[in-house]
């Protein structure tokens, strides 16, 4: 009965002692908000971690990983700290290498441009192929990994190849034909046009869905146009360097045994000489291209104005403004001349 009574009276002083704790731990974790919680937990390497862990290393993964989460929602943390994340990331995904959240949330961000990640390309590509290697059939890394490439690099060439593995490794044939066209269009950008050719011949004979058929051949058809417009410019520029004149249509290069005859344009237009720079085009495409840049130029007009409370003063601005976004090329004029800009409501035509 005694023994009893003290027993109770142990449970009741440790409650007591909790109680009493509770003030200081809240003070501790309220001080412990401004350190740096990532560089202390960098002063153990993942091999040590291992060793102390006794065979928890994924219950430890996932630790690093709440931390991460935590210290992620203060964005003052992280500016200038790019190196620290990455080892941080790297020791998570030692510790779990199947940790495929890691990889993928921590080389988006750190590939990512402020403020929405840290802009350091090269430490986010390190992360994602760390991911890969460990991880040769997640397609969703792959995935992620082909659009740094593709969006931040434009090493297209390596984005195709990328969107092509990750293809390879999904079983949906809706989703396999998707990243196909991806690849196709990188090829497109990286001046393949022959292996995008046949990448965009594979999705239109395979496909059974008559409007993914349809996109592949509109596709097919515009590489084609494209490398007829480099043939008749390559003649055009012959026919100059030899007479050191421009002629007035492309039937004076025909008589003048040039080109054999005016192919048809597959977009269903036909060829037109820009004598301005030299070059042959097709009027649906130059027209469709020309489209395409005015559309993308207007919005990133109206973009600079929610940011500065201004349109751009002029087309060097705006376009100083598109060159130095890491998501845009400025878009030349596919006829060759400048844009007309409206300085007032900042639109270009």
């Amino acid at each position: 009965m005694l023994n009893k009574y003290f027993s109770y009276i142990g449970i009741f002083i440790i409650f007591l002692l909790i109680l009493a704790t509770l003030p200081f731990q809240y003070r501790i974790e309220n001080s412990r908000k401004d350190y740096n919680i990532i560089e202390q937990s960098l002063y153990l390497s993942s091999s040590a971690l291992k060793r102390i862990s006794l065979g928890y290393e994924l219950v430890v993964a996932d630790i690093y990983w709440i931390r991460a989460l935590q210290y992620f929602s203060n964005t003052k943390n992280y500016y200038g700290k790019a190196e620290q994340l990455y080892k941080y990331f790297d020791i998570i995904t030692d510790l779990d290498p199947k940790f495929i959240n890691a990889y993928r949330y921590g080389g988006s961000f750190l590939a990512d441009t402020a403020p929405i990640g840290l802009s350091e390309v090269e430490l986010g590509l390190d992360l994602f192929e760390k991911g890969r290697k460990n991880n040769p059939n997640n397609f969703r890394l792959i995935l992620d990994e082909a659009f740094i490439y593709y969006l931040y690099t434009n090493d297209y060439k390596k984005a195709s190849e990328l969107f092509n593995k990750a293809a390879d490794n999904v079983t949906s044939e809706l989703r396999k034909t998707s990243l196909k066209g991806m690849a196709a269009l990188a090829l497109t950008k990286s001046g393949n046009l022959e292996l995008s050719s046949q990448i965009w011949t594979y999705i239109y004979k395979t496909s059974t869905d008559e409007a993914r058929k349809e996109f592949a051949l509109n596709n097919l058809k515009e590489l084609k146009t494209i490398q007829i417009e480099k043939a008749l410019t390559k003649a055009l520029k012959n026919y100059y360097a030899d007479t050191k004149m421009i002629p007035v249509n492309l039937v004076v290069l025909v008589n003048q045994g040039y080109i054999s005859k005016i192919p048809s344009d597959p977009l269903g237009s036909h060829f037109i000489i820009l004598d301005n720079i030299l070059e042959v085009k097709s009027s649906k495409l130059a027209a469709n291209k020309y489209e395409y840049a005015v559309n993308m130029l207007n919005a990133l007009s109206n973009r600079f104005r929610r940011l500065y409370g201004r349109y751009p003063k002029d087309l060097d601005e705006l376009k100083f403004y598109v060159s130095n976004s890491p998501l845009h090329d400025y878009p030349e004029n596919p006829y060759g001349k400048e844009y007309h800009y409206n300085n007032i409501n900042g639109t270009i035509r």
